[in-house]
């Protein structure tokens, strides 16, 4: 069955990582309306020009990096171009977990962009009111999931052994699953004698928690797209989109205890997933004067279809505890059999399976205001609704999680403004963005990612260089098991730094 580690071997465990436990998680839910956020948000993608401005310039045309958001402004470009930008990215993850804050640092050198633009304009003494177009081809590195987050604290509230208690009283031996299925197994919660269905543990201390979390993974979209023009005011275009998605997740939860039966216990597990997706977008430029470009984009959900494997590696390592000497007041066992326990390890079966995901659609607006030879200031506004996101599958039942993307995501407006100041044949540029946050404060935590970026660059005619610098920051959470009472949350700051450097040449 569908992500089968989920339903067999951690069920609500993996669910309440990313998000705190909540009458709006649906509990049926397997976890897939995370990843219909995940592959639905990006991150700021294009050229370094691009990028500098905030990815505020659908409405401005001839700029490479904006092909994916408005094909239209293949109308506006006069000569074919080729831009290819490599980029760093380098920041920090930084959680706060019972008092705790821990700071882990990453570094990606990648590639940001690519495109071609082959240009067929009529050329200036052609009668004909449509003045050719261009055909552009480029690749976009969308969102980068590289990311590694780790935290740890003492908890004197509870432990993961009390998620398995909340989960298996109530059930008898026969009907465990999951998480109180692993804790049943290994013996850190057992069946009273004289019951069946009451459990109790002998581990009673609170224990020290620490987690680590990594994740690798990006989503890369080429798209191919036509732009055209008609008489210099009307800009028009459309295009096709092919996306590549790849996400691996590890995850290490363990909890030590001191002067207790059991030493630690350990959860291991891994998610690796792979897809393939499609969109669809057209759009339009209108430039009533030589001072305003107003334009408008819709680009279709992406239709994905992916494929995953999974597994958890499970431990529990005790002090050669002798089970005998788990009595109740009386002086009676609780536990009628002769085991001593030291270390024992579970390793759920690889399971393999496939869905399909639909993100949201998304319509972009937009205005230039072109001063001349100087400059000009660019603003776009992006409505996307994530709760329009859906999940579908022939290997599992997706009720659970559509509900959940339907009650806990949201439509935001994501703003972004940018402009250029021109000096000869250098180039200053600068820019901010504000993506809405998809939960709106769900779990008290604004999810909202705030983007400043600065730029520069010089244009030889022929040849250009630009280079921009882009921060990033946001706040997301993490709650490693549920309980009725919630668990542990980590709150983390996250900030990352992009450095793009984009060549150009124009022929």
């Amino acid at each position: 069955m569908k992500r089968g580690f989920q339903i067999l071997s951690i069920m609500l465990l993996t669910l309440m990582v990313s998000f705190k436990s909540n009458a709006q998680i649906d509990p049926n839910a397997f976890g897939y309306y995370e990843d219909a956020l995940r592959y639905s948000q990006t991150n700021p993608f294009g050229t370094a020009r691009f990028v500098g401005l905030g990815g505020a310039g659908m409405a401005l045309g001839g700029e490479i990096g904006s092909i994916g958001v408005n094909p239209a402004g293949l109308g506006v470009f006069n000569r074919s171009q080729f831009v290819i930008t490599p980029n760093l990215d380098f920041g920090y993850s930084e959680a706060n977990f019972l008092g705790n804050n821990i700071r882990d640092e990453i570094t990606n050198i990648g590639l940001a962009n690519f495109g071609v633009v082959i240009n067929f304009n009529k050329g200036d003494l052609a009668k004909d009111s449509w003045r050719g177009g261009s055909l552009g081809i480029t690749y976009n590195r969308t969102n980068n999931f590289r990311q590694n987050i780790q935290y740890s604290g003492a908890n004197n509230q509870n432990s993961i052994i009390d998620a398995m208690l909340e989960q298996a009283n109530g059930l008898p031996v026969e009907q465990l699953g999951g998480l109180a299925q692993t804790g049943y197994d290994h013996y850190l919660i057992n069946l009273l004698p004289g019951t069946a269905n009451v459990y109790d543990s002998f581990v009673l201390g609170f224990p020290i928690q620490s987690e680590t979390i990594r994740r690798r993974g990006s989503v890369d979209q080429v798209n191919i797209s036509y732009g055209t023009n008609y008489d210099d005011k009307i800009y028009i275009g459309g295009g096709i989109g092919f996306t590549n998605a790849n996400y691996s997740y590890s995850r290490i939860f363990s909890e030590s205890f001191t002067g207790e039966p059991l030493s630690q216990f350990v959860i291991d597990e891994r998610l690796d997933v792979n897809g393939t997706g499609v969109n669809l977008n057209f759009g339009v430029i209108l430039r009533p004067t030589n001072f305003v470009r107003i334009g408008a984009s819709y680009t279709s959900p992406t239709w994905y279809n992916f494929n995953e494997e999974s597994d958890v590696f499970y431990q529990s390592n005790y002090n050669n505890y002798d089970v005998a000497n788990w009595l109740d007041n009386e002086g009676n066992r609780l536990i009628l059999e002769d085991t001593v326990l030291n270390t024992l390890n579970t390793n759920t079966p690889l399971f393999i399976s496939d869905y399909n995901l639909r993100t949201p659609s998304r319509i972009n607006t937009g205005v230039s205001f072109i001063f001349a030879k100087y400059g000009f200031i660019s603003a776009d506004f992006e409505f996307l609704d994530y709760s329009n996101a859906h999940v579908s599958s022939g290997d599992f039942t997706t009720a659970g999680d559509n509900s959940t993307i339907g009650n806990l995501y949201k439509s935001v407006t994501n703003v972004k403004i940018g402009g250029e100041y021109r000096y000869s044949m250098f180039r200053l540029r600068a820019g901010y963005s504000s993506l809405g946050d998809p939960l709106d404060g769900f779990g008290g935590v604004d999810r909202s990612r705030q983007i400043v970026s600065l730029g520069a660059g010089i244009n030889f005619g022929k040849y250009f260089f630009d280079v921009a610098y882009a921060n990033t920051s946001y706040k997301e959470s993490f709650v490693s098991y549920g309980l009725s009472s919630g668990g542990p949350e980590a709150i983390i700051d996250n900030n990352i730094g992009s450095t793009l450097i984009s060549f150009g040449l124009n022929f």
